[in-house]
């Protein structure tokens, strides 16, 4: 699977991003939802990349895609910069990922990186750490809790997989197993117990998985809940980058509640000029940061279509934003109730701290 390169592979991405698992499936055949998706991503990504390069002329060299790397439904900006005799500083490929207060760029750690031809990036059917490894050129780069790596650099580890494989078959083969089940289930597990060992599971992590596989297993509690959690998702991932693999899946779709409206081509700028700004963005519960505001607002322009807004809706939403008309006046279109549905279903899902 490619990943990166002319609009064709950008919109492949794309829809990788968020149609790996069938999310958005509709978006292929409606280029309305493309477009506005693409113009939201360069809008964002222009001004992350003057912060990052310093640069202010950006805007007219730079390619911009967002690409749901972990699957929460807030999409990773990737940008573009083109420019003559590229050195790989300030030009070239630029991933941008909301973690914790800020948008941070992660690929500027790895050597060549920014200078990969944009044909030779590629997704993994894995997630390591909840993020979906990439292929750059020759070298496979994955997320090492902060940012991208060279997986070379991350651990991994040589476990016993007995007690593991002999639990796993047995979970997913029946009493009176079909021809070719159990053949499928050895696959499986064996698969998932070699991309344990990919990702450095300890011998206790994954005998703590062996066992919850069992029928008596009683789920960690207190304490010891969150490193559960974390084992156990992980070793989903695991296991459903195997039946990815296998054709026998499809990665599971993230959840938002989009609108149920036909979204029409909008122009978002000066939406995106004005919203990241406002002291009520900024302080709205699970935001209090500029760039968690920028997020939340690249969140509302992609929903706001769904629920039906028009150009001239969101210009009003933007006058409001911009303090030139009272909420009375935009209630009159109804454009503010559009624009609510769409804030509460990004607040809903949107990532913490």
């Amino acid at each position: 699977m490619k990943l990166f390169s002319t609009r064709a592979m950008a919109f492949a991405l794309a829809m990788l991003c968020t149609g790996i698992s069938g999310a958005h499936a509709q978006a292929q055949a409606d280029d309305a939802q493309w477009q506005n998706s693409r113009a939201i991503a360069r809008k964002m990504a222009v001004g992350l990349l003057e912060r990052q390069t310093g640069s202010k002329d950006v805007a007219r060299n730079t390619l911009a895609i967002d690409v749901d790397l972990n699957l929460d439904g807030f999409p990773e900006i990737y940008a573009y910069r083109d420019q003559p005799g590229c050195d790989g500083t300030t030009c070239g490929n630029f991933l941008f990922v909301l973690k914790g207060d800020s948008y941070r760029e992660v690929l500027g750690d790895i050597p060549g990186a920014r200078l990969v031809p944009q044909d030779k990036f590629g997704l993994s059917f894995f997630k390591r750490n909840r993020y979906f490894d990439i292929q750059a050129d020759k070298v496979t780069i994955g997320w090492n809790g902060e940012r991208y790596v060279d997986i070379s650099t991350l651990p991994t580890t040589s476990l016993n997989g007995d007690t593991f494989i002999a639990a796993c078959e047995k979970s997913k083969t029946s009493e009176q197993p079909e021809e070719g089940e159990a053949e499928r289930a050895a696959s499986d597990c064996r698969c998932q117990f070699d991309r344990f060992q990919a990702v450095g599971f300890s011998q206790a992590d994954l005998d703590l998985y062996a066992a919850s596989l069992g029928k008596d297993f009683v789920y960690p509690s207190g304490d010891k809940e969150a490193a559960w959690q974390t084992v156990s998702g992980n070793a989903y991932d695991a296991a459903t980058g195997c039946e990815v693999v296998s054709g026998r899946s499809q990665w599971p779709q993230a959840y938002i509640n989009h609108g149920d409206q036909p979204p029409q081509q909008l122009d978002f700028d000066a939406f995106l000029d004005a919203c990241p700004s406002r002291d009520f963005i900024v302080s709205a519960r699970k935001i209090g940061t500029p760039d968690r505001a920028l997020g939340l607002c690249g969140c509302l322009a992609r929903e706001m279509p769904t629920q039906g807004m028009t150009q001239a809706g969101l210009d009003m939403v933007t006058r409001y934003y911009r303090d030139e008309i009272s909420d009375t006046d935009a209630e009159t279109e109804d454009v503010l109730a559009m624009h609510d549905k769409a804030s509460e279903a990004c607040l809903i899902e949107f990532p913490k701290p």
